[in-house]
């Protein structure tokens, strides 16, 4: 059953205007079956305080005699302090934690599971809190997969098949045909992803392995935990990926690969990594962590290198709703010992080749990610439209430095970040604005505790330091309305303008 709320404004205008798409809407609520709604304000007060007459209200209420009512909303409503109409949509956010609903009629797959699909959803705001800007709302990710994963959840459940499963296979041959790969081992969680990968690469004690210090720990836990050595090089100041003209004067008799990150969604670039690592003899390791779906010079992320590294975080482009990680491959070998190693090292049960790790893809989360994989282009589609819009609209303010996207990349805005010289005041600015931001990341791993052993210092990595200082993360996920970008950036504006006048 697919509920939809209806606001009274939308209501009102039905009655008043029986010709307008409200009132096909209304009608399709009390046609199909399979279509519930819970109407947002009591009928007969709303239309009685609009100055309607019995009859009209009669009219509508025999419109509507099929849509049921929602008790415990009401009952919400009417014990509020701020009157029952706001009560109850203030109610009915809460219960959904959501700004607005989605309608469309249920869809059949090609094996006949019902799911939602949003491409052909009605939009509907509702509510409460209009000015509010979340920095990430998962909740309007839901809609468009939720009557798929009720199906397959309470077949998981029915049949007790939490640990590995069935949806994991489906899922790894789905993942790698999106990647157009032939191979994808999911696993646990991303910085297994990256571990295992390293390991199954042949990555030992003692190797060096080349990446970025301005990302996150668990690319260099990764690498640590395999018992090898983060090197460090700088990025550059517009895509902030590894400078890939300071790579080679890093590269020693002790260096195995280079491990690049596509940080906030954005390949590096990899002509240029893949060239320098044939050249040196080295191993090439992906972590696309941030980057689902992006491409470089018409191939996926993760597919350019010997093997790629994807956390399915749930705040990700593609995520779970836990933890989980994925690799991907061509190569079989790399492939055969991610699976092992992810299963205690086993090459079948109770038969182990060498120590693994418990470090399985559960099949709740797989199941989860075969829901959303079909939407992510979609979804990374209107990340970029979203990007277009902070682009357009922070264009001519001189104190913001926009993300530049590179010829040769697909950028799909895992985040979208401006550089400022004062992050923190504008990030308290828009916060007092109930606008939410975000800082990614304050502290490059050079200069972090865990890594106060090491021989570098602040000014070791002047680009790197100055994005930790400067870099402030927007609001952005698929579901961000046009509205809402426009509001970040009027605000942004403002607080400059005021800055200015204020000397």
């Amino acid at each position: 059953m697919i509920k939809l709320l209806l606001s009274h404004d939308l209501l009102i205008e039905a009655l008043q205007n029986p010709e307008t798409a409200a009132t096909q809407l209304i009608k399709k609520c009390t046609d199909d079956p399979g279509i519930q709604a819970w109407i947002l304000a009591h009928a007969v007060q709303i239309c009685a305080s609009q100055g309607f007459s019995s009859e009209k209200i009669g009219q509508l209420i025999d419109g509507l005699a099929q849509i049921p009512n929602n008790a415990h909303l009401n009952e919400q409503a009417l014990a509020s302090q701020v009157g029952f109409e706001t009560g109850l949509q203030i109610a009915a956010a809460r219960m959904f934690k959501i700004p607005r609903v989605v309608v469309t009629k249920p869809q059949e797959d090609e094996k006949g599971v019902a799911f939602i699909d949003c491409r052909e959803a009605l939009d509907i705001d509702v509510l409460m809190d209009s000015q509010r800007v979340d920095f990430l709302n998962l909740n309007l990710a839901l809609h468009p997969i939720f009557n798929r994963m009720d199906g397959w959840f309470m077949e998981i459940i029915q049949n007790t098949a939490f640990a590995g499963g069935n949806h994991v296979a489906e899922f790894e041959k789905e993942f790698a045909g999106f990647c157009q790969i032939p191979h994808a081992v999911g696993v646990s969680n991303g910085t297994d992803a990256l571990l295992f990968a390293l390991l199954a690469m042949g990555i030992q004690q003692g190797d060096e392995i080349i990446t970025v210090p301005n990302t996150f720990i668990a690319t260099t836990e990764a690498i640590s935990q395999a018992g090898a050595v983060p090197v460090f090089v700088d990025v550059y100041p517009d895509s902030y990926n590894i400078n890939t003209d300071l790579i080679e004067e890093k590269i020693t008799d002790k260096t195995r690969a280079i491990l690049p990150v596509h940080l906030y969604g954005q390949v590096a670039d990899m002509d240029a990594i893949m060239a320098i690592a044939a050249k040196h003899h080295l191993l090439v390791l992906e972590d696309a962590c941030q980057a689902h779906g992006a491409y470089y010079k018409g191939k996926r992320a993760g597919t350019l290198g010997h093997a790629g590294a994807f956390s399915m975080y749930p705040g990700k482009n593609l995520g779970a709703f836990g933890e989980a990680g994925c690799v991907i491959t061509p190569d079989p070998k790399i492939a055969a010992t991610v699976k092992r190693l992810r299963e205690h090292g086993q090459s079948k049960k109770y038969y182990h080749l060498v120590e693994g790790y418990n470090g399985r893809m559960d099949n709740l989360q797989a199941a989860a990610l075969r829901a959303k994989l079909p939407f992510l282009d979609e979804w990374n589609e209107n990340r970029q439209k979203i990007a277009r819009l902070y682009q357009e609209g922070l264009s001519e303010v001189p104190e913001v430095k926009l993300p530049v996207i590179n010829d040769y990349a697909s950028h799909v805005f895992h985040l979208f970040v401006i550089l400022v010289q004062d992050p923190h005041e504008l990030s308290a600015y828009l916060k007092q604005q109930e606008i939410h931001t975000g800082f990614h990341y304050p502290v490059p791993l050079h200069l972090q505790e865990a890594y106060a052993g090491r021989e570098e210092q602040q000014g070791s990595y002047p680009v790197s330091e100055q994005c930790a200082d400067q870099l402030l993360s927007l609001p952005i996920f698929p579901e961000l309305t046009e509205r809402q970008v426009s509001r970040v950036c009027d605000e942004i504006k403002l607080y400059y303008q005021r800055s200015a006048s204020t000397g």
